[in-house]
């Protein structure tokens, strides 16, 4: 897949129909960032990007069609916009400017305070909200809430969007810290389960308050500016809603991707001490090259919030070796590890060979955190479906006797439905997880058949398109099975009514023939030891060339 535009600082999500969508960009440039004429040699060869929307559809024979088309936004270019699907399975366009910079300054006059979408749904709508939070309104933080409207944060402002009408609906002010770009905090929407109707709630883990609101880098020194301990949270459909603390960090942090694992906990990895995202020839930077941040944060940490205040954190983990600061990704695998990448706070590649003196040069191996269960026996589910519907008939599943150990039949069993998310920029843009209800049948083999309810029938709790389905006993997930979500088309998807569980039995049922036998729930569970032995690579032709240790 050659790229043809500059994908730079784009922003990307999964469609209804399983395309992945690519969106924006940087212009055409050459070393140190300097802008490229028409007409002028064009050392990298791409076209300017800012226009650009490249899309993958993958298909089985692993020759899925890629295009990139250089003029697909005409009205205007977008740099560090955010997409999100929405619930007729195509993607609202949200912000970004018309070229790079630090922050995006009034002054500048490169505000883009529109959205758009794709596939086109006519011209750019303006949006007050993305004119009153610059300079902090890059990547605006964005989730779709399943009234249908759309949560936006950014700068110290917060806002429901209904974008079919272009109404907002102001909420309180985020507190203690920004955390939009560049001020960098994690972001995630917690599991949405069924015991309190899927109440939809959204943390924010660091970041940074900045010693000026406008950001003028040249006024204070980013580098040496401590980063935020604060970890907040909010469900913004509740009654007034409002900000509420949770437990600090283990340490201040900026830049800390936040991944929820099937088990319903929390990693936070990456990040940095102080500083923020970005990097500048500035006379604060010098001392580590150019990155506007530095004391690398190396050490993971889970995160639960079902425990008590005081006990939500674990950092019993072991650390990383690679500091993971600006431009790193983190996202989450079928298998239940995570994979780690990235890192370059330069305007250039930097090697060993070209400047030994910048501590934090361009990272190109790359990890994969194995978190605490990842040894344990899996569970082994049979007759995984293919496609998940709004409202209808369950589908059931088989679990033989030997994938239950002791596990807590009524307690002990999960069915998580997962997106990963587009990860770039301390985000996993469209990233979800919801537990869908269910009963079971026991049988006199020890083995259960599971009966799961279908997402309930509102797309806006999860948006159609690709998903992943575990099935978690005694907090072991099985390995994910790839899914499709709705009717793997762009418009309007079908509901149906919620059809009811069947009562969860113990008697004789037909099921999937098990061996029989059990494990102890104890033979299931792991240290976290194992956490970063994995493999550590380079990446080669955009091949990640394992290293085995």
């Amino acid at each position: 897949m050659d790229l043809i535009s500059n994908a730079f600082c784009a922003a990307g999500n999964v469609l209804g129909n399983g395309s992945w969508v690519n969106v924006g960009g940087n212009a055409r440039v050459t070393t140190l960032g300097v802008g490229v004429a028409e007409n002028a040699p064009n050392p990298y060869g791409s076209q300017d990007g800012g226009k650009a929307v490249r899309m993958f559809t993958p298909c089985g024979d692993g020759e899925g069609p890629w295009t990139d088309d250089v003029n697909a936004m005409p009205t205007a270019s977008r740099w560090y916009p955010t997409v999100e699907t929405l619930p007729t399975g195509d993607a609202i366009i949200i912000g970004g400017e018309l070229y790079g910079s630090f922050v995006n300054t009034p002054q500048g006059l490169q505000n883009v305070p529109t959205v758009e979408y794709w596939p086109s749904r006519g011209a750019p709508v303006n949006i007050a909200f993305l004119n009153e939070t610059m300079p902090v309104n890059l990547y605006p933080l964005t989730w779709l809430m399943s009234d249908g409207r759309l949560f936006l944060q950014a700068g110290w402002q917060t806002t429901l969007l209904d974008y079919d009408n272009n109404i907002e609906t102001r909420l309180p002010n985020m507190t203690h810290a920004q955390r939009p770009y560049p001020a960098g905090a994690g972001t995630a929407m917690l599991p949405m389960v069924p015991h309190n109707n899927y109440v939809q709630t959204i943390i924010f883990a660091g970041g940074m308050t900045p010693e000026r609101d406008d950001w003028n880098q040249n006024e204070w020194n980013i580098v040496d500016t401590p980063t935020s301990t604060s970890l907040v949270a909010i469900s913004p459909l509740e009654d007034s809603p409002t900000y509420a603390d949770l437990d600090d960090l283990p340490e201040p942090r900026s830049m800390g991707n936040l991944i929820v694992l099937p088990d319903k906990r929390v990693l936070l990895l990456n990040g940095a001490g102080k500083g923020s995202e970005g990097y500048g020839w500035d006379a604060f930077a010098q001392p580590y090259g150019q990155s506007y941040a530095q004391e690398p944060v190396l050490r993971p940490a889970y995160l639960n919030v079902s425990q008590p205040p005081g006990s939500m954190w674990d950092t019993s983990l072991p650390a990383s070796t690679s500091p993971r600061m600006y431009h790193s990704v983190a996202t989450l695998l079928n298998d239940g590890s995570i994979w780690v990448g990235g890192s370059n706070p330069n305007v250039d590649v930097i090697t060993p060979e070209n400047n030994a003196s910048y501590p934090f040069k361009t990272e190109f191996r790359v990890e994969r955190f194995f978190p605490s269960y990842f040894d344990a026996p899996r569970p082994e589910p049979t007759g995984l479906p293919s496609t998940i519907t709004y409202g209808g008939a369950p589908f059931d599943l088989d679990l033989p006797a030997s994938s239950l150990g002791d596990a807590n039949l009524d307690s002990d069993i999960s069915i998580m439905l997962m997106r990963f998310g587009f990860s770039t920029h301390v985000m996993n843009m469209g990233a979800r997880a919801l537990e869908l209800e269910h009963s079971y049948s026991l049988g006199n083999d020890g083995a259960v058949k599971l009966h799961i309810a279908q997402l309930p029938p509102n797309p806006a709790l999860f948006v159609p398109g690709p998903a992943v389905l575990f099935v978690v006993v005694d907090g072991i997930p099985s390995i994910g099975h790839d899914l499709m979500v709705g009717n793997g088309q762009l418009g309007t998807q079908p509901t149906s009514p919620v059809v009811a569980l069947p009562a969860s039995t113990r008697q004789q049922v037909a099921t999937v023939a098990g061996d029989g036998s059990s494990s102890s729930s104890s033979s299931r569970r792991v240290s976290a030891s194992r956490a970063w032995v994995g493999w550590v690579g380079v990446v080669a032709g955009g091949f990640a060339l394992g290293v085995d240790f």
